[in-house]
């Protein structure tokens, strides 16, 4: 069976999607958590990073970064990618559209608070979500192109999955985006990783703050101490 390394923060992130690729085809991997500047550092200058940024994939020998990249080697690896030239770029489309939509649940945590990330959300949901229903509504299935299961339905699901968490009644009027939701979730190795404990929970100001340590950046300004971070250097530039 196959194996693979997945180096990021500690938290879903910018890796999640590839988290859900990597169960859909049933991949064993192991988290590997980044918490301090000193262990970025040391990945930084093992020569891993072809971008020097995170996530790092290491799967079939291969350093692989950009999620973009990652989740589209998964989709080809596992035969995700449509039948026809044509599948595949509606594909790419809906996956460039689901994450220009994960964007804003991914910054959920940095917002103010929860009412201004909850209506955050709605608006993308209301830019997005008939559009999205529209597309599996014309297929005629439970599925982004054609009739069966690409890496578009499983990127547009892991999607939802976060708006799901801030907002738990948003697919109520889009029953074919939560019949596609319930397909990909119920997948045999998406339904165990959600159930293991690789899944990290929902993000908070944990994360927010976790990240902010390893980066040294500065916290988002509405949070106390907001400097606490950043070095000298930085704080005086």
């Amino acid at each position: 069976m196959s194996s693979a390394k997945l180096t990021y923060f500690r938290g879903r992130g910018r890796a999640e999607t590839t988290r859900w690729m990597l169960a859909a085809n049933e991949i064993v991997f192991d988290n590997i958590a980044i918490d301090t500047p000193e262990q970025l550092a040391g990945l930084r200058a093992s020569g891993k990073l072809p971008f020097d940024q995170m996530p790092l994939l290491e799967i079939d020998g291969l350093n692989l970064s950009q999620s973009s990249a990652m989740i589209r080697y998964l989709a080809r690896r596992g035969d995700l990618y449509g039948k026809t030239d044509t599948d595949a770029l509606w594909c790419d489309m809906i996956v460039g559209a689901a994450a220009d939509f994960a964007e804003t649940a991914i910054q959920a945590p940095f917002k103010l608070n929860v009412s201004v990330a909850v209506a955050d959300m709605e608006v993308q949901f209301a830019k997005f979500g008939l559009r999205f229903e529209a597309r599996i509504v014309q297929q005629g299935s439970s599925c982004c192109v054609e009739d069966r299961l690409t890496f578009a339905d499983i990127v547009l699901a892991e999607a939802l999955s976060s708006y799901l968490e801030w907002c738990p009644d948003i697919l109520e009027d889009t029953p074919s985006l939560k019949a596609l939701y319930l397909k990909v979730t119920q997948l045999p190795g998406i339904a165990a990783y959600l159930a293991s404990e690789l899944r990290y929970p929902k993000q908070g100001a944990d994360y927010v703050i976790a990240a902010a340590r390893v980066l040294e950046r500065a916290l988002p300004s509405h949070m106390p101490d907001a400097d606490r971070f950043l070095t000298k250097e930085r704080q005086t530039s």
